[in-house]
This record gives structure tokens, sequence and C-alpha cells, in this order.
């Protein structure tokens, strides 16, 4: 059972972690790239931050967000009543139609190693020909063994204790930066490194171009806008 915040304190998070830098420049590029009345899913879209500031700012755009956890998805109904909100797992969840483009913002690390390349193949198989998927998580330093991973788990989430701290966080957020260290050291959420998932990007898409946005120089913000 994974430890998530509420739906208010996971909203309140991308104010204060480092996380809403990415937030903000994925924004950005499905605001200009994505063609008039096209149709925009966030998958594992938790509270419907990122869909419903998509939508706000271009409401031509058919947006849906997909996540399994109903205390979020009737939190973005509530607050984004002009989106199409569906409680369901992402691997069995079906669309009649192909997306323009699909967004993935902190939910690949929900899932088990295992299940995270999977995953890259359902993002691709909901394209349409042409589209783009934009996916971002945060990353651990590679790590060769099960201590060395423990290790680097821990090494992320110190310093992203830190920054959300300096950024003047309220103490709900404090405290889920706090409890993101024993859910990624005890695999209760499952971080992984750039190098071990760049290959499953590779695998499912032909083109991938790979952003940064925060981080010391092995680990950190990154996402991967992607294309068929």
């Amino acid at each position: 059972m994974q430890n998530l915040p509420t739906a208010e304190t996971y909203t309140a998070e991308a104010t204060y972690m480092p996380w809403g830098i990415l937030l903000a420049e994925i924004e950005d590029i499905v605001i200009s790239k994505t063609p008039e009345h096209g149709r925009v899913l966030d998958l594992l879209c938790g509270t419907g931050n990122l869909i419903g500031a998509l939508k706000k700012k271009r409401p031509d755009m058919e947006c849906t967000g997909v996540d399994l956890e109903p205390e979020y998805i009737a939190y973005a109904r509530e607050h984004h009543p002009d989106i199409d909100f569906i409680v369901a797992d992402a691997f069995t969840w079906e669309a009649s139609e192909k997306f323009d483009v699909i967004v993935c913002t902190g939910g690949l690390h929900h899932l088990p190693h295992e299940l995270q390349e999977p995953f890259l193949g359902k993002v691709a198989s909901l394209l349409k020909e042409g589209g783009m998927a934009i996916v971002g998580d945060p990353y651990i330093p590679d790590y060769a063994n099960e201590q060395e991973r423990k290790l680097a788990a821990a090494e992320l989430g110190h310093e992203y204790l830190a920054v959300t701290i300096q950024n003047g966080a309220t103490d709900d957020v404090i405290q889920a930066a706090i409890d993101l260290i024993p859910n990624d050291v005890f695999l209760v959420e499952f971080k992984t490194s750039i190098e071990k998932v760049t290959p499953h990007f590779n695998k499912h898409f032909a083109h991938v171009d790979m952003h940064k946005t925060w981080g010391p120089d092995s680990f950190g913000d990154y996402y991967f806008v992607c294309g068929n």
C-alpha cells in the first residue's frame, strides 16, 4: 500500500518541491505544440493539477485524466469540471480513439520496476501517429545492487527535502517530502535511475529527447519528450 498524501497536500507539492519546475516546462511545451482541438491524455493524472492548467490555457483541447486513486479523481472532478476524469487502472483502461498528446508526470515511479517498461508500451499504443508523449519523473543515482539502491534513494530524498524546506513549504508538504524517503528506500515507491529507464523509452518510441530540470549531476527530475 502506497503512503500517499491527501489530495490537497499532493496538489500543493508543486508549489514548493523542485517538481514544480518540471511541470511548468511540460505545460509550456503542450500549450505550444498541441494542435487545435487536439486530444490530450494525462495518464496517472493524480489530482489533475497539470491537465487542469492545460485546459485553462487551451480550452479548445479535449482533455482526459486517468488515475486509480478515487480520492484524487474526486478532487480533480471538483476543481476541473470541464475535464473528463476516469478512475481506472492505466494498464486495463482502453480509449475509443488515440491521442495527439499524452503526459505522465510523477506516475512512473508508482509502478513496480518490472511494470515501468510495459507501461511505456501502453503510452505508445495510445498515441496517434505523429503525436507527442511527455513522461517526467524523479530519478535516483545509478546503482548495481540493493544496498546501493537504498543509498541512492536516500540521497535523492534528502536533497528533495532540503529544497522543499528552503522554498518555504508548509508543514504538510514538508511531511510529504519526509515520507518520500522511507517510501523510496523500502520500495513503497519504485524510483529508478536515468541509466536504467532510458532503454525502455528507446524501445517504444522512435524519437526520444531527454531534459533535466533539477538536481545534481547524477540524479534529479527529468522528462522525456517522445514521438512515434
